[in-house]
């Protein structure tokens, strides 16, 4: 048994972002496999729609179940249940009532838009008192939405939606992600056919006149149960039942493009349409799978049933980029994805990006100071709900010349322009994460006026490169300056070839230089003669001499009190990642849960990073992915 309601193809121009794909579907019909949830009863189930990690549906009481279909439609009325759903779509729970919504006659369905936290709830429009306790069939009760929002943990109505009216049904919302469309259905008088789908824009807080969706999408037969898709399809599609359309029989369920005036109503294939009544489709964001409610023979008269399929989902890929000696994180890398497109991360030494399943991409990370790595991240088709992470190591540039671009200056100046103060930041955080590294910049000019002058204007070059490092929070026996005037051209004039603007410019740059990190090696001398290209130590000063190596032992950077946690995935709840555990637990690897605040992490920790390089090792070994953090 069904009550009528259902969403067609919006033509309207309401999309709110997203970029357009070729595609044309949404999901891969060959793909579709269908099969009953274990929640149905032996009446009827309908109406699904996912919030969090629950399904929500309209159901008849336990008590009355037994009772026969006469009985149950001159007296009885539809309440609302939910039970927790897997990152599959799998129910593992018994369903509960949702005591808030349980009124005398009729709740559900509902549509949720988490953006805006509302509940969009149908509901019997019972406006007379007097009648509320009387028992009349269900064709006699109206329909109303009303919408509800969760205080203090309790779904509490808010709102009506100011188009209710007691002389038609107004139900079986549909709010799209944006929270400022919705779609419903309505036996308004002035519609095409039995029940009409019809649109109302939000603007400011108020509601707008509702629209009809037209003779494209409505028919003379009943349309109803809309479900308007969200940002992980690559396009914005309404869904919706009706019995026009050539239905095979009864309600068959459609879908259409919402930003597309010319686009047709595309019937859905078997197994998801059949002779029998199919109906309230959802699917949710960023899974490959839905629900549907059909009376084909099951359970119930009415039972839901799970949708699993292939979709074109956009996947999050993290990458951590860590220092390879001391794993600590290196803010300001730049990482190529796929050849696609250049990130740079964060303070924590992270970046993401969007990906299809079944990728493989070479990834490219680069920091100032060190070399850069290539890795070949393949991934397959990931699990619902985790995060995918990589984590790319970077081993520190020594004994060889670094470039610092960008890091220019004008003819005869010395002061630091605005675009070298970028690349300038980028060596101040550098020597931030390696607070005991000693660097050197070397200063150059190019070969335009006396060779003493460009080696005291390149003198004056460096020590403003200092200044500016030192103002900077730096310890200044850290970095040592020294310049070299035009010594050391890149570009030279050969046979009296006149060199261009750009080639000059090129002349006039700064050297950043790290002598043997881990190892004895003398740093520059600063101060000297070096206009002949050759260092004249027969000064009396050096660097070597009155500071000796960088590090008086080579230890390791690793210390003994550090701590690694193995990640093995990342969620936005404990429910989710408990259950998570649990699954580990069944393949044999052992997990807990590291934390309770977003994003809730599960793995383990070691007292080193060898340890827990091991475990990971072990775990990709059986077809998991997983990270190391220093810290939790």
């Amino acid at each position: 048994m069904k009550r009528t309601f259902i969403l067609i193809s919006i033509m309207m121009t309401f999309v709110y972002g997203n970029s357009q794909s070729t595609k044309t579907g949404l999901f891969d019909l060959s793909t579709v496999k269908v099969s009953e949830i274990l929640s149905n009863t032996i009446r009827s189930d309908f109406g699904p729609a996912v919030i969090g990690d629950s399904i929500y549906f309209s159901s008849f009481r336990d008590e009355v179940i037994e009772k026969s279909d006469k009985e149950l439609k001159a007296k009885e009325f539809y309440d609302l249940y939910k039970a927790a759903i897997d990152i599959y779509g799998n129910v593992v729970s018994a369903r509960q009532p949702l005591e808030e919504f349980i009124t005398r006659f009729h709740d559900g369905p509902v549509s949720w838009c988490a953006r805006t936290g509302e509940l969009f709830v149908t509901q019997s429009n019972y406006v007379n008192p007097l009648v509320k306790y009387q028992p009349f069939r269900n064709e006699e009760i109206k329909l109303r939405i009303v919408v509800a929002k969760k205080v203090k943990g309790i779904w509490t109505v808010v709102e009506d939606f100011p188009f209710n009216n007691a002389a038609f049904s107004v139900g079986q919302p549909a709010i799209t992600v944006s929270g400022d469309s919705l779609v419903f259905a309505s036996d308004m008088p002035g519609g095409f056919g039995e029940t009409d789908l019809y649109l109302s824009i939000r603007k400011n807080g108020k509601w707008g006149n509702p629209v009809n969706l037209g003779s494209d999408v409505n028919t003379s037969g009943k349309d109803e149960f809309p479900f308007i898709t969200g940002n992980s399809f690559p396009q914005r599609f309404l869904v919706f039942a009706s019995t026009g359309h050539n239905s095979k029989g009864g309600f068959d369920l459609f879908f259409k493009k919402m930003n597309d005036p010319k686009g047709a109503v595309t019937q859905f294939h078997e197994p998801i349409n059949s002779t029998y009544d199919d109906f309230a489709m959802t699917l949710p964001e960023k899974v490959e799978f839905g629900y549907m409610t059909s009376n084909r023979p099951g359970t119930g008269n009415d039972d839901i049933y799970k949708l699993t399929f292939d979709k074109d989902v956009d996947y999050e890929q993290e990458i951590v980029v860590v220092n390879g000696k001391n794993r600590k994180p290196i803010p300001g890398a730049m990482v190529n994805f796929c050849s696609r497109k250049t990130n740079m991360t964060g303070n924590d030494g992270k970046t993401s990006f969007i990906f299809k399943k079944n990728s493989v991409c070479n990834t490219t990370a680069s920091a100032l100071g060190y070399k850069d790595n290539v890795i070949v991240i393949s991934i397959g088709i990931p699990k619902p709900g985790v995060i995918l992470k990589d984590t790319i190591s970077l081993d520190m540039i020594v004994n060889e010349k670094i470039v610092l671009k960008n890091i220019y200056y004008d003819f005869d100046r010395w002061d630091i322009l605005p675009e070298s103060a970028i690349e300038l930041d980028r060596l101040v955080s550098f020597t931030k994460e390696n607070p005991t590294l000693k660097v050197e910049l070397s200063s150059h000019t190019d070969a335009r006026g006396p060779q003493q002058y460009n080696l005291k204007l390149s003198q004056l070059r460096a020590k403003a490169a200092i200044d500016y490092i030192v103002s900077k929070g730096i310890d200044n026996s850290n970095v040592k300056g020294t310049g070299y005037g035009e010594s050391q051209l890149i570009n030279k004039s050969i046979a009296g070839q006149i060199l261009t603007p750009a080639q000059h410019r090129d002349n006039r740059r700064t050297e950043l230089y790290i002598p043997g990190f881990l190892s004895s090696e003398p740093v520059k001398q600063v101060i000297g003669d070096y206009s002949n290209g050759k260092s004249d130590h027969t000064r009396s000063y050096s660097s070597y001499k009155q500071n000796g190596s960088i590090f008086a032992n080579n230890a390791s950077i690793l210390t003994n009190d550090s701590e690694f946690s193995l990640i093995m995935g990342s969620f936005k709840d404990t429910i989710n990642a408990n259950k998570f555990v649990q699954q580990l637990k069944a393949d044999g690897i052992e997990a807990i849960v590291l934390n309770d605040s977003e994003p809730v992490r599960v793995g383990n920790k070691y007292n080193s990073y060898s340890q827990a390089l091991k475990a990971l090792d072990n775990l990709k070994s059986k077809s998991y992915i997983g990270w190391i953090i220093q810290g939790n």
